[in-house]
């Protein structure tokens, strides 16, 4: 049992329910990062991901950035970061560190990934981290729907295979981030991840093809009535009255 969110990660209780820390996902993730960089010309002099795993976004991302830019990537789990090392080179490298906890640093984009749902007291958290860069992608899920209201047993596995502690609908992700200084400027929604592998049954393929059409029809409502999709969001910190 664990006494605080951190130490699934610091002690390797993460590691060894994921020990691939999910790396299949990473090209299609680094792909969203890319396309937000290039639809809303971010700066990427510095790009900064919190929680990175083990590294393989960043890692993707390198392959099609500016060679000028330098990226980091930050984790709190020794396992994670033993990973990513191995992926570093001359513009990527990575911390055991809590980037939130730094003093005086501050980048071009901060890429939270996957990351809050995670985090203990996620309203401290976010506050530490506004001010901590100029531009922010956040993707964070949606666990919350009608599904899981009718089978909470759906959160309790993403409860105990991936650690989420926090589940969201759109409204209280953004409602979070506006209360602790975020301006959300942009949404949108991700697939879950079950739609983007072949469906190994038919049952699979019934589900994933109800899906695309409730999605077609109407994006809001099906993603709350199915619920696994995610919001990818692009924020900016709001300046402070005395800035």
């Amino acid at each position: 049992m664990y006494t605080s969110s951190d130490q699934f990660y610091t002690e390797g209780g993460y590691h060894d329910s994921n020990p691939d820390w999910h790396q299949e996902e990473s090209k299609f993730k680094a792909s969203l990062v890319l396309d937000f960089i290039k639809k809303f010309h971010l700066p990427t002099g510095l790009v900064v991901e919190v929680g990175c795993g083990a590294g393989e976004i960043l890692a993707e991302i390198t392959k099609n950035i500016s060679p000028v830019s330098v990226l980091k990537g930050y984790d709190i789990s020794p396992q994670a970061i033993q990973i990513a090392t191995k992926k570093a080179g001359p513009q990527l490298s990575y911390y055991l560190d809590d980037y939130s906890k730094l003093i005086d640093v501050k980048a071009d984009l901060v890429l939270v990934l996957d990351v809050v749902e995670h985090i203990d007291d996620v309203y401290s958290f976010l506050r530490r981290l506004r001010d901590k860069g100029s531009n922010f992608i956040f993707h964070i899920p949606l666990d919350m729907s009608c599904r899981t209201l009718l089978k909470p047993h759906v959160l309790l596995q993403q409860r105990t295979s991936v650690g989420h502690i926090h589940y969201f609908t759109e409204e209280t992700v953004l409602w979070m981030l506006r209360d602790v200084g975020f301006d959300v400027e942009y949404v949108t929604y991700t697939k879950p991840a079950v739609d983007l592998i072949k469906p190994g049954s038919f049952k699979q393929w019934f589900k994933k093809l109800l899906r695309k059409l409730s999605y077609s029809v109407n994006k809001k409502l099906s993603v709350k009535l199915w619920g696994g999709y995610s919001a990818l969001i692009l924020a900016k910190p709001v300046l402070h009255p005395n800035e």
